[in-house]
């Protein structure tokens, strides 16, 4: 490790000829090392001097990169603003994206046209996202017109003078650049983009307002801004286009649209013949959309689409998406338009504006009328609106009344928001799995159920009968540990079909509260009722359930426990089955009756007469449990006859098979 010593002048003082750094080293036996660094600068920033200049990168380049940094820190100092950075052109390009972040017009100003251009380029190879005013002054000092447009970023095109690049080549080229830019970055009555549209149709040949898919395509995002006169001419290319417009689009637009989908020509097509596919590619414009359109549309398609969409958390643009943030940023800035005011949630708010639903439809009003929310057409981008204001009025968790009537609107919500309820009635918990009923249970359903249940501590029959009822399987989905608590009054509403998906472990701990449940049933009503949670018997009790005739059938037999069923022997597993004892040798392959086979001596065996083979040869002797047990659960066999069976009996203690 080495140790740095500066000598520091006061400050106003200027250095003679030389910074004098003393490097220590730790050892005492090795010789001081000093090296001088010229400059004949006052000190940094000392008096409203200039800053130290050069000696920051000089120190950087030479790795006393500590000691600087330990400099600073002493003197109180701060790292060199960004307009001394970028004064130094030769580490332009070696700035991380954060450090191109903050530049102002005023540090910009103060660059030589090589060093704009670096930054320039640097901010396109970084792909750094800039400020709208930060691009307007980087381009007010860019040479026009640049050499190389695909080096900037395209953003940055956006702030240059079109009229900048005549002829049909040159234009071509620079608004070819420009349709990958995103526009909103400008309001709609900025200079700059007011001047594009009309640069952008004049070099693609556009005379009137006839528009071609081509050209929509290489107008990008300016589309968004042709006037209604274009979409009326040129429907068929210009609404899908508009579709994808992220700013309101403006009266005359709306109006234009509006009436070609009404007016039912292409791409659409009359709203009579609308799929649910088409409301999908509409998405967009669905706000645009009068009465009049919306009554056109098979209601069975608004409902097919809206439920499957309510289901889709993916489905929203990703360009809505990404500036999501900023959109709301602007909808919180604005007040309800006059005659906007919303008395009643009804279909009418699905042609409002985000930004106007965010401003216009009252929190409360909204938690009262909850109902209606499930009857209406909205779009996942107006219904996560809608939750906002939900979640803004209710911040600790939606009470009851509000919960029982969210119908599709449940699925939007997440656990963390479903964990903040206080769910107490059946018939809210019945309401809310009723809209998922159908579908695998989703992330949300298995939430809502488990809080519910550690509110009531305990699973009691109309919760159960409830919740088999829309997940028959849900018992099963059930941890052991959490079947502890079911009470054995509950096993008489389990159905059969209940525990289809019930392991082995989930079994054994409902086994016994099952016999508990039917002890006093007698006969073969009580082997009727157990016969389900068999999978979880012991040997003991099958073999009492042998003394019974009860005739069990194959299926059951094969859910049993293999280590319970191995204990049985050839006379209680006949009398456990009687007539479907034949059914052994069709499963004599698969566990648990290979296993048991394997366990039972031939001759037994025979005596069924089914032609089981694999059972223990008759003068062979199965050794002790432990030697057993030791040998992977393999019965260990000995050869035949009197003496190699006293031989084993002396030798079984040490004996390896």
């Amino acid at each position: 490790m080495v140790r740095l010593q500066l000598d520091l002048i006061l400050p106003c003082r200027v250095l003679s000829d030389s910074l004098v750094w003393k490097r220590l080293p730790e050892g005492p036996s090795l010789p001081t090392q000093t090296m001088a660094l010229p400059t004949a600068r006052p000190l940094w920033r000392s008096c409203g001097s200039p800053a130290l200049g050069r000696l920051p990168f000089l120190l950087l380049s030479l790795g006393w990169v500590q000691p600087w940094k330990a400099w600073a820190g002493e003197t109180g100092q701060e790292a060199a603003p960004l307009d001394r950075v970028l004064a130094n052109t030769r580490n332009i390009a070696s700035l991380s994206p954060g450090g191109l972040l903050g530049f102002t017009c005023a540090e910009v100003s103060a660059l030589s046209p090589e060093s704009v251009w670096e930054l320039a380029v640097s901010l396109g190879q970084k792909n750094v996202t800039l400020s709208a005013e930060q691009l307007r002054c980087l381009a007010h000092r860019l040479s026009e017109p640049p050499e190389d447009l695909d080096a900037l970023p395209p953003d940055l095109l956006l702030f240059l003078n079109p009229a900048a690049f005549s002829g049909s080549q040159a234009c071509t080229r620079f608004f070819s650049r420009v349709s990958k830019a995103n526009v909103d970055l400008l309001p709609r009555g900025a200079p700059e983009r007011r001047r594009l549209l009309p640069a952008a149709l004049a070099c693609r040949g556009v005379r009137g307002a006839l528009l071609s898919e081509a050209d929509v395509r290489a107008l990008g995002g300016l589309a968004c801004d042709l006037p209604g006169r274009f979409v009326a001419e040129s429907a068929e290319a210009v609404l899908p286009r508009l579709v994808h417009c992220l700013g309101p689009l403006d009266q005359e637009q709306q109006e234009a649209a509006r009436a070609a989908l009404q007016g039912g020509g292409p791409p659409y097509g009359p709203p009579s013949t609308w799929s649910a596919s088409t409301l999908d590619a509409l998405r967009g414009l669905l706000p645009v959309l009068g009465q009049p359109v919306v009554r056109s549309i098979p209601q069975g398609v608004v409902a097919a689409w809206r439920k499957r969409t309510s289901r889709d958390p993916s489905w929203r643009q990703p360009e809505r998406t990404a500036l999501r943030p900023r959109l709301r940023r602007d909808m919180e800035k604005k007040a309800c338009p006059p005659g906007k005011e919303v008395l009643e949630i009804d279909e009418n708010l699905i042609f409002y504006k985000n930004w106007e639903l965010e401003a216009c439809v009252n929190a409360s009003l909204l938690a009262t009328q909850i109902d209606r929310v499930d009857a209406i057409p909205f779009t996942y981008e107006q219904l996560g609106i809608l939750k906002h204001k939900l979640d803004e009025l209710y911040p600790q968790g939606y009470p009851e009344p509000v919960i029982q009537h969210l119908g599709q609107f449940f699925l939007k919500m997440s656990p963390e928001d479903i964990r903040k309820w206080n769910v107490t009635s059946l018939e809210t918990l019945k309401a809310l799995l009723k809209v998922s009923k159908g579908h695998e249970m989703s992330v949300q359903v298995a939430t809502l159920i488990d809080h519910f249940l550690m509110g009531r501590r305990q699973l009691d029959k109309d919760t159960l009968d409830t919740l088999t009822a829309f997940y028959p399987g849900y018992l099963c989905s059930l941890s052991p540990e959490q079947l502890g608590s079911v009470p054995p009054s509950l096993i008489w509403a389990v159905r059969p079909q209940d525990l289809d998906t019930c392991g082995p472990r989930q079994l054994e701990v409902l086994y016994p509260k099952a016999r508990l449940a039917f002890q006093n049933v007698n006969g073969s009503e009580y082997f009727s009722k157990i016969r389900s949670f068999l999978g979880g018997a012991p040997a003991e009790d099958l073999k009492l359930l042998s003394q019974r005739n009860v005739s069990m059938d194959l299926a059951t037999f094969m859910k049993l426990r293999t280590e319970a069923v191995l204990p049985l022997t050839v006379a209680e597993v006949q009398k456990l089955l009687g007539p479907h004892v034949e059914g052994l040798k069709a499963e004599e392959r698969h566990s648990p009756v290979r296993d048991w086979i394997l366990r039972q001596r031939q001759d037994d065996l025979d005596t069924l007469g089914l032609g089981l083979q694999g059972g223990i040869p008759n003068g062979y002797l199965i050794l002790d449990r432990g030697v057993r047990e030791a040998l992977s659960g393999t019965p260990c066999l000995l050869g035949p006859g009197p003496v190699l069976t006293v031989l084993a009996l002396l030798l079984a203690p040490t004996l390896a098979c």
